[in-house]
């Protein structure tokens, strides 16, 4: 029998929107807000257990310690987790998953909600719980907004590095890129994303691979890569060799207080010029463009 993983968070009011993103993109399948005061707040969040638990319980421990740094008078979160079955979860998770508006152009929707879109935006529907990139947390958002001003033309073409649901892929196909390759090591990833895909209608535009960036054999024009720090300091090379001259970078994932350091260790490579660097919260996303 399935199970689920329940983690019950307390946390200060002044994180709850931050914490509760992470959770999501880190594949919470449902968060429910319970009692709190003026200064915390209680968050229930659920996982399925499917042998990820720990790598999850890992990253979200990390993420909480590097608010404590960021804003070291905050108080400390609490957590506390439980197991449950199936049967008490069931189809109910579904409730707690509304359209976002990640930004003026773009709604991000679960695939079972309908809602009525003004004329100018543009649905993307993803399925959430399943791989990084529901759209919610900042770092994907930055790096929508950077597609936004990067894909002026129809012809570019465009490498996403670490896919995950696929969102980025499919935003720059709706954007008007004349092909998008969305990459990642993670087969359960793929397959959501592939799964994404289709139910966005790209298909003819988005390639899903599995694999590492050296299993590519040419250049793109746009190359975003919305991965952790540790991939985009090892990747620096092998992401400047997939992009063509006057190419964009756009690098995501960053937290603000480490933003110039790794600005500076692609701009130490000389062949590079930073055109620009955007903040949501406590992230940030760096572009570049290849001289």
């Amino acid at each position: 029998m399935k199970r689920w993983l329940v983690v019950e968070l307390t946390i200060a009011k002044e994180v709850e929107e931050g914490v509760s993103n992470f959770l999501t993109e880190d594949g919470a399948t449902g968060i429910e807000e319970l009692e709190g005061d003026l200064q915390r707040i209680k968050l229930r969040t659920y996982f399925r257990e499917d042998g990820k638990e720990r790598r999850i319980l890992q990253s979200l421990h990390r993420y909480l310690k590097s608010l404590e740094k960021i804003a070291p008078e905050i108080p400390p979160a609490r957590i506390k987790m439980t197991s449950i079955p199936d049967q008490d979860w069931g189809e109910n998770w579904k409730r707690f998953f509304r359209p976002i508006q990640v930004t003026p152009k773009f709604v991000v929707k679960p695939p079972w909600s309908r809602t009525r879109l003004k004329r100018e935006q543009i649905p993307i529907e993803i399925t959430p719980g399943m791989a990084f990139g529901t759209g919610t947390h900042a770092t994907t958002i930055l790096s929508i907004q950077a597609l936004e001003e990067g894909i002026k033309k129809r012809d570019l073409s465009v490498l996403d590095v670490g896919t995950g649901s696929g969102i980025l892929s499919i935003v720059a196909a709706k954007l008007g890129a004349k092909e998008a390759w969305g990459i990642d090591i993670d087969r359960m990833a793929v397959e959501n994303a592939r799964e994404n895909v289709e139910k966005n209608h790209v298909s003819d535009v988005v390639k899903i691979r599995e694999g590492g960036i050296g299993s590519l054999h040419r250049k793109f024009d746009i190359i975003v890569a919305n991965i952790d720090l540790r991939s985009l300091r090892k990747m620096r090379k092998p992401l400047l060799n997939h992009l063509k001259d006057n190419g964009l970078l756009i690098l995501s994932g960053i937290l603000v207080e480490e933003k110039e350091r790794i600005r500076l260790h692609y701009l130490e490579t000389g062949c590079l010029r930073s055109i620009k660097t955007t903040q949501k919260k406590e992230w940030a996303c760096l572009i570049f463009k290849k001289k």
